[in-house]
């Protein structure tokens, strides 16, 4: 089936692979309930508010839309209506947008009711006219999301700025909810974009959804100006554990977890949805393929996919978007075999895999029992495995402790260290110890060429046999490699956007323990 440009290809009749994107449109929102997925959005051309609905994620590209609700004239809720999210909540279907009358000072926060996904949806009786839903500051609002918090309550999440009208900055909100149409509490100002991700063009947070894993609570939104293509990204806000949400000192901002690679430019509206058989979590996002979109990034916006995890503590982790046209597999559960929902281990590179590239696979024989540590084997020229940890950020410590067993024979120049930042085959900086030639040596490729090595002498004495630690620190287009607390330290120069980390040895078995990337944000 071929949707204008959007392709889904169907290699038997219960196989499909896809590529993205999928279809056209913006600000996803998607819900999966009783074993069907919906899917919401503005202006279908069909109403205002229009629903697909599909029992396999790839089979929303061909559904049909239905109209659901259509604004009234000369209202608050007329014109402007914006993001538009169907939540089922205690046996009951509810829609929550954000609406205006023609002017986008004048947005706030409304709700409709319905019988089902699929029927006429009402104005809800909120106790304002037209379904407004009833927040303390009477503030510019937009993009709220209601969910479930670990405590087992319901919130409602959406973007604000400090006045009645739309001046910068736009920030995340929260309040509790009594009921699906009842904020029954004070707003809370949980964020303010400051980081360098949420500040491009315009210092904006939008776009919250909140959601609750592993007994934790998070909530995703999207940085910066949405109107420049190459400027959205994803951002995450992480709620410590057993703390109220509606305290904003509980709350703790990273990311972006998710930004512009290669192809791909502007991903953002993230939301988190199980495959059919549940074994397996994708993310749906809308993203661009340029950066020089005309009149301005909403015209070139459409959907994409792709599968996301979590970490053991319900951390989400998305690697990098995938380009256009790069052949997935379909969801578990649409032909494709069960997967799983965490990362707790090694694997192939990110950047590679969402290019479309055979590079950056896993090579050698690894023993490793969690995510934080590993140990090599003999006989390698150049033996990789990938942390499953955020590459994003574009500043952080990458950080490793390692020991050495033995060396082979096999190879010219046997060393032992760990990747720094590996963005795809042609862009990646590691940091190795040579015993031969007893330096700590270093080495990039930018851009497909290669940059060299370069040595510092170990220090006298050194006990190779013992544990030591290797920190490396990228601040801008600067790399400090660091050996025991900087017993050896030294910095170079490289023009790398960001990567992930991962362990590398040239023909030699090695210890490694403790792992960790420690981005710098906020």
């Amino acid at each position: 089936v071929v949707v204008v440009t959007y392709l889904i290809i169907c290699l038997v009749s219960v196989l499909c692979d896809f590529t993205n994107p999928t279809f056209k449109s913006q600000d996803p929102w998607l819900t999966f309930v009783n074993g069907t997925y919906y899917y919401t959005e503005s202006g279908c051309g069909v109403a205002t508010i229009c629903v697909k609905e599909s029992q396999t994620l790839t089979g929303l590209a061909s559904a049909d839309w239905v109209g659901l609700w259509n604004a009234p004239a000369n209202a608050p809720n007329s014109g402007d209506v914006w993001a538009p999210e169907m939540h089922y909540v205690d046996g009951g279907w509810y829609i929550y947008y954000a609406a205006d009358d023609g002017n986008n000072n004048n947005h706030r926060l409304f709700v409709l009711q319905g019988d089902c996904p699929t029927c006429q949806f009402q104005e809800a009786n909120t106790g304002l006219a037209h379904g407004q839903l009833r927040e303390s500051t009477g503030n510019w609002a937009i993009d709220p999301d209601v969910f479930t918090a670990a405590d087992g309550k319901l919130y409602i999440t959406w973007s604000c700025t400090n006045q009645a009208n739309s001046a910068f900055p736009q920030r995340i909100c929260l309040a509790p909810m009594s009921d699906p149409v009842t904020i029954s509490g004070p707003t809370v100002f949980l964020s303010t974009p400051t980081a360098y991700w949420e500040t491009r063009d315009a210092p904006i947070q939008e776009g919250p959804v909140g959601y609750t894993h592993s007994g934790r609570t998070y909530i995703t939104y999207s940085g910066s100006a949405s109107w420049v293509s190459n400027d959205y990204s994803v951002g995450l806000l992480t709620l410590a554990e057993g703390a109220s949400p509606t305290d904003s000192n509980n709350w703790s901002k990273s990311g972006p977890i998710f930004d512009h690679h290669s192809g791909v430019y502007g991903p953002g509206s993230v939301v988190f949805v199980p495959s059919v058989d549940g074994s397996e979590y994708w993310v749906m996002y809308h993203a661009i393929d340029s950066d020089n979109c005309s009149p301005n990034a909403y015209a070139c916006r459409d959907i994409r996919m792709q599968q996301m995890f979590f970490d053991p503590v319900g951390y989400p982790v998305l690697g990098y978007p995938v380009n256009p046209g790069v052949t997935l597999k379909a969801p578990a559960g649409e032909g494709s075999p069960s997967g799983t929902t965490l990362i707790a281990d090694f694997g192939p590179s990110w950047g590679d895999a969402a290019e479309g590239s055979n590079n950056g696979q896993v090579s050698g024989q690894w023993n490793y029992s969690d995510r934080f540590g590993a140990t090599s084997n003999l006989g390698g020229a150049w033996d990789q495995i990938f942390s499953p940890w955020n590459p994003n950020p574009d500043g952080f410590t990458a950080h490793v402790e390692v020991q050495h067993v033995e060396t082979g024979t096999s190879q010219q120049f046997p060393k032992y260290g760990f990747f720094c930042s590996y963005d795809d085959a042609n862009n990646h900086a590691e940091v190795m110890i040579d015993l031969n030639y007893k330096v700590l040596a270093s080495h990039a490729v930018v851009g497909g060429v290669d940059q060299g090595w370069q040595n510092q002498n170990l220090p006298s004495g050194f006990d190779e046999t013992e544990w030591h630690s290797i920190d490396c620190t990228k601040s801008g287009s600067t790399y400090t490699f660091s050996l025991d607390n900087g017993a050896v330290k030294y910095s170079r120069n490289f023009n790398l956007q960001n990567g992930q980390t991962g362990l590398v040895v040239v023909d030699t078995i090695a210890n490694y323990r403790n792992l960790q990337l420690y981005p710098v944000c906020c």
